[in-house]
């Protein structure tokens, strides 16, 4: 039996990279996915086909985090279709590589809409649901550029390191309801939202490489899946309002 058996989790930004690692996964551990996209149906269905393939439950949700309406619709969805909820991954992200002066008004609220405003709603849907079910989880995504800077990255920086911040409130606000809230901060990933800037900036990489010595010192998608599964357990029930860093020891420096 799985760690997760017959949790309803919503997983936001389900379709790829690591929401597609933390979906199946999760399938594994026999809990019930909402696999969230905003735009690619047919890889979201791809997720859906891989968990109900090896005996799990599974369905696509087609939700932009970005529209408050639209995920009160899709949390409505989820509790017609499953029951409740138990968990709520806010994983939808976005990463815009704009520098200062030329970031225009529209890049940074689309960073900040996603990656901040997003998780808030989306929360505030779920947490009427977890209520009814006598407790629940939350895991915000962060990165370890919530906690160091980054050139060229202040849209998503900032909401990044603003993104600890609202698992703390929230934690405070959510405990006397038996729901746990986390951050969930991931090293430098690879994905195909970073996946132009990998190829383009072999600095950076060797910048890595100087610091975590011989090897590939990028984390794989699935690598965070496992802390993401314990976060979500009964076994995590003590821990909230915590920055789970999962980055080969980069904050360490």
């Amino acid at each position: 039996m799985g760690r997760l058996q017959k949790k309803v989790a919503i997983i936001t930004g389900g379709s790829r990279g690591m929401g597609r690692g933390y979906c199946l996964r999760f399938g594994a551990e026999g809990a019930i996915v909402a696999v969230v996209y905003r735009a690619r149906a047919d890889a979201a269905q791809e997720v859906v086909d891989a968990i109900t393939a090896k005996g799990g439950r599974a369905k696509a949700f087609q939700c932009d985090v970005t529209k408050p309406a639209e995920i009160n619709v899709m949390v409505e969805a989820v509790v017609a279709e499953f029951g409740g909820v138990d968990i709520l991954i806010n994983n939808a992200g976005l990463y815009l590589f704009t520098p200062l002066e030329g970031t225009t008004e529209a890049e940074w609220d689309q960073q900040l809409d996603t990656a901040l405003k997003g998780p808030f709603f989306c929360a505030q849907a779920a947490v009427p649901h977890m209520k009814a079910r006598g407790g629940g989880k939350i895991i915000n995504i962060g990165s370890i550029f919530g906690e160091d800077g980054f050139p060229g990255s202040s849209g998503y920086c900032a909401s990044k390191g603003a993104i600890k911040q609202l698992t703390r409130s929230l934690c405070l606000e959510l405990r006397p309801f038996n729901i746990q809230v986390n951050t969930l901060s991931p090293g430098c990933i690879e994905t195909d939202l970073n996946k132009e800037y990998r190829e383009e900036s072999e600095d950076f990489t060797r910048a890595l490489q100087e610091r975590f010595g011989a090897g590939n010192p990028w984390l794989q998608p699935e690598e965070m899946a496992g802390t993401a599964v314990f976060l979500a357990s009964s076994d995590a029930d003590p821990v909230t309002g915590a920055n789970v860093m999962v980055d080969r020891g980069y904050s360490a420096y």
